[in-house]
């Protein structure tokens, strides 16, 4: 119930900010257009106090800009930050009452935003507090707390080698034919057993095909995809660095082997439509893979409960922008009180 607090009052921030960025945008253009129509006027009446004298034009024309403007002790010093830098930072500054802008990363902002012009700010500062600014596997973060069910675990955010959370192992029943024993945690095992009857009762048959992975098990997939001659790119955007893997979480699910032919199966058409209902998401979705760091997999479910996997699925946007734009502002909010 607190979180959920803490989440309308940050919506209800959110909302006014935008409004008084609205307010701030009206203002600023009729002072642009008052100062516009003051100048016009000054070009067409002149200035009946000031004469000039035959020849001036020219001398005052020949004269530098630069030189015209300053007197040579108060020459602008090429140290100061230029128009356009200030002009970047006063843009940004109309966003720093969004309740996910982090002060200390506004050189980061700036830059990103150099490079990424056509950019909105609230994408920019989203992506850079995701990571995107860095190469992935760069800068990265050890997780305080892997227990927590909104845990952040990408190619930014490391378990540490020692992790490992308290599983409960899935009846065979309910896992693919052929694999070995299914771990998950409690609430997405829960879960998972729910979605699986009620989509049995519908005629549909989702089976856990992969679960729980300890990070010594994941070093030895990505060291033998690497070693089996495939470039560490394409590796990397399949499979996940060892404590980088979701699947040490005891949250996450494979519901089929690495195989797109699961978009043609009934079982995918239901599941990906209600999956949310029971606390899961496709954690990396089509066309995202620029923010998650992997290819597309229709397959891969992750538990973070119902509430917050309605709210991701409703929006359409991944986990990784959801927790910087929502959860780490009620976390750093909650650390304060």
């Amino acid at each position: 119930m607190k979180k959920k607090s803490v989440r309308k009052k940050i919506h209800i921030i959110s909302g006014i900010n935008i409004i008084l960025l609205i307010i701030l945008i009206i203002c600023g253009s009729i002072y642009f257009q008052g100062n516009k129509g003051s100048k016009d006027n000054d070009k067409l009446y002149g200035n009946e106090t000031e004469e000039v004298l035959p020849g001036m034009d020219d001398e005052i024309n020949d004269i530098p800009h630069e030189q015209a403007s300053y007197p040579e002790e108060e020459q602008p010093s090429k140290d100061i930050v230029s128009n356009e830098e200030l002009t970047e930072s006063q843009e940004l500054a109309l966003y720093s009452d969004l309740p996910y802008f982090i002060g200390e990363n506004t050189e980061r902002y700036i830059n990103y935003k150099k490079q990424n012009p056509d950019y909105p700010y609230e994408k920019i500062i989203t992506y850079v507090n995701i990571g995107l600014d860095c190469e992935f596997y760069e800068n990265v973060n050890i997780i305080d707390d892997g227990h927590d069910i909104t845990v952040l675990v990408n190619k930014y955010n490391k378990l540490p080698d020692d992790f490992k959370p308290e599983l409960v192992q899935l009846d065979s029943a309910i896992c693919a034919p052929g694999v070995g024993p299914q771990y998950l945690q409690k609430q997405a095992f829960e879960a998972f057993v729910k979605m699986h009857e009620d989509a049995k009762k519908l005629g549909l048959n989702i089976t856990a095909y992969g679960t729980y992975r300890s990070i010594e098990t994941q070093h030895w997939i990505w060291n033998n995809a690497v070693n089996s001659g495939r470039t560490i790119e394409d590796v990397d955007s399949l499979n996940a660095r060892g404590g980088h893997s979701e699947h040490h979480t005891g949250l996450a699910v494979d519901v089929i082997i690495n195989n797109y032919s699961v978009e043609e199966t009934e079982e995918f058409q239901w599941y990906s439509k209600n999956a949310h209902k029971y606390g899961f998401i496709i954690r990396y979705p089509k066309d995202k893979e620029h923010i998650t760091g992997y290819k597309y997999e229709p397959w891969h479910l992750r538990y973070v409960g119902p509430e917050i996997a309605s709210e991701i699925y409703q929006s359409n946007i991944t986990y990784d922008e959801y927790y910087v734009q929502i959860l780490q502002p009620e976390i750093n909010l909650q650390n304060t009180q």
